[in-house]
């Protein structure tokens, strides 16, 4: 895991970018979030970084802990899009940071599908039929999604690793502050994944955002005075 780190204030951003993203996702946040201390990750994987050895979002978690104390941060906020909320999730769900901040994040098991189920069931039986020798290997490659497509052989690992990781139970483990951002239409984390975030994290406040998944980008300047706002009533002061 490697860090662009901006700035030199006394409060520390940690930023954790989306599946299929890297640290640019944010990295424009430096023009104005000027008097904070911005970690821009880039996780293990992502950004031409070599793949993680081990998969879990624990192991990732592990590894921000990891950098957080080997730098003696204080007075951290955690910054979590999609994946990278995943790993924040984990994050505070077993340590302490001074506040969350959950951007169309990820992890919530998703709502029952039919759909989903019937193509889980042939993904099984395609499976089934190459090891028998009736269908060729290469009929697998219609099934998942473009993320997992795209993706290397490591970290399609990762990629499995996560999508079937359902962090509900850890929510109630979270007492810090938390910030839930997302996008009004986003399609691949739902509202309804934020409303039950909402509902879990005790000391949760959702806002919503005119946008898809990177809502983030869609409305940067409100999305800029909204986490700014955040902050400032934690810290006393404005970024």
């Amino acid at each position: 895991m490697e860090f662009d780190v901006v700035g030199d204030g006394k409060i520390n951003v940690i930023f954790l970018h989306g599946w299929g993203a890297g640290k640019n996702s944010f990295l424009w946040l430096k023009d104005y979030l000027t008097n904070a201390k911005l970690h821009f990750a880039s996780l293990d994987g992502f950004d031409g970084t070599p793949p993680p050895k081990d998969v879990t979002i624990a192991d990732y978690a592990k590894r921000l802990r990891q950098y957080i104390e080997d730098n003696h941060l204080q007075s951290v906020f955690l910054v979590g899009h999609s994946f990278g909320g995943r790993i924040a999730i984990e994050y505070c769900a077993y340590y302490h940071v001074d506040g969350l901040i959950l951007v169309d994040s990820a992890g919530i098991k998703p709502k029952f599908s039919f759909k989903k189920s019937w193509s889980v069931l042939k993904y099984k039986l395609t499976k089934r039929l190459i090891k028998i020798g009736l269908v060729k290997k290469q009929a697998l490659e219609k099934f998942g999604s473009s993320d997992y497509k795209n993706a290397s052989d490591e970290m399609k690992k990762v990629f499995l690793s996560a999508v079937n990781y359902d962090q509900t139970k850890l929510l109630s483990k979270i007492r810090v502050s938390t910030l839930i951002v997302w996008g009004n239409e986003d399609k691949e984390t739902p509202r309804y994944m934020a409303k039950k975030l909402n509902k879990k994290i005790k000391n949760s406040e959702l806002v919503v955002l005119d946008g898809g998944h990177f809502s983030f980008l869609n409305e940067p300047y409100r999305f800029y005075k909204v986490i700014d706002y955040f902050i400032k009533t934690k810290v006393g002061e404005e970024l």
